[in-house]
């Protein structure tokens, strides 16, 4: 594409960000699946909404190259089926909700953050303060825990297998997942370690979904849950202690807090597992990264670090052995040990 092609593009990203959210909660794709190409009539009477309306919102996403049409008739672009179907071997809607119902509403306030280098949950809730973002937001209600779980799970549970099959926790008795969610990194590594047992801790609203996936997962006999607030109480007792996806929630002194509680609680020779997206050194990628680094101003206190940057805190703190692994996907590790 051309320099001025590209900025066009950019200009209506958020067209296209939508395009792909609705054409997902109207089931389009999962219609196209189902029942092959068919025609805009089809597809609206199937899912309970007007001809003309639909029309175009499927041509929108033909031009993005979602879907193909031919004649009167819409159909998935091959490539893109795995992905977009719900029964798709790599279906990635289980991403969108938090990101399309949350974060999009919150981007309409990006100048003020960049103002005034703050989260904006303040512009879009009508309130003039803010508690616990956690439990005044994310986990407000019960459509808005759901939402997010369901976007933890899908973006961590495939790069967290991937992880536990390259690095074993083999020898090990006990893992302890902070600010775990549902747990997808937790089940992971008792998927890949046998003789692994596993606690979550997080907030009391995550409670009753971490417990069904445990079940859904077949891991309830040795998974469990701990609620309670890591940052203040007691942690759970245990010989590897997780932190995922939760140091770029928040400022540089609390999250070296959190790190000291951990080494606090480790036995000698115990591990910490930093999970995050790592910028490479320069902060010019990666793009997923760089995306959720913006949106971290918006929604929380924290950002994105590279890997070296979270090992300068891990040997701080007094850890050794450090070893990054990285996933095929967007998520990686550095674990370490206290020596």
């Amino acid at each position: 594409m051309t320099p001025e092609q590209t900025i066009e593009r950019l200009m209506f990203g958020f067209v296209a960000s939508q395009t792909l959210f609705v054409c997902h909660r109207l089931k389009v794709f999962d219609h196209l699946d189902e029942h092959g190409p068919s025609a805009c009539r089809k597809i609206a009477a199937s899912i309970g909404v007007p001809e003309g309306s639909l029309e175009r919102l499927l041509i929108s996403a033909v031009c993005l190259g979602l879907l193909e049409k031919e004649g009167p008739c819409y159909r998935l672009h091959a490539p893109f089926a795995p992905y977009l179907a719900s029964k798709g071997e790599k279906y990635l809607g289980g991403k969108f909700s938090h990101y399309s119902n949350a974060s999009y509403p919150l981007y309409a306030h990006l100048e003020d953050a960049v103002r005034e280098n703050r989260q904006q949950w303040h512009r879009v809730s009508g309130r003039k303060a803010v508690g616990c973002i956690y439990s005044d937001f994310v986990y407000a209600d019960g459509a808005a825990t759901r939402e997010f779980l369901e976007t933890m799970w899908a973006s961590g549970y495939a790069d967290s297998l991937d992880l536990c099959a390259q690095h074993s926790f083999a020898g090990s008795g006990r893992l302890v997942d902070l600010g775990g969610a549902t747990g997808s990194f937790a089940i992971a590594a008792l998927q890949k370690n046998p003789g692994l047992t596993a606690i979550v801790m997080d907030l009391p609203p995550v409670e009753p979904h971490a417990k069904r996936a445990f079940i859904d997962n077949g891991c309830q006999q040795r998974a469990g849950f701990h609620a309670g607030d890591m940052f203040q109480d007691a942690l759970p007792a245990g010989d590897i202690y997780v932190i995922g996806y939760v140091l770029s929630d928040w400022p540089e002194e609390r999250c070296l807090g959190l790190i000291r509680r951990v080494w606090d609680a480790l036995p000698l020779g115990g591990l910490i597992v930093i999970l995050e997206k790592f910028f490479n050194n320069d902060k010019t990628g990666p793009f997923l990264t760089g995306m959720l680094n913006l949106t971290m101003l918006l929604e929380m206190q924290g950002q994105h670090r590279s890997v070296d940057e979270y090992a300068d805190w891990l040997e701080n703190a007094g850890f050794s052995e450090m070893t990054a692994v990285y996933s095929s996907g967007e998520k990686h590790m550095l674990v370490a040990r206290k020596t």
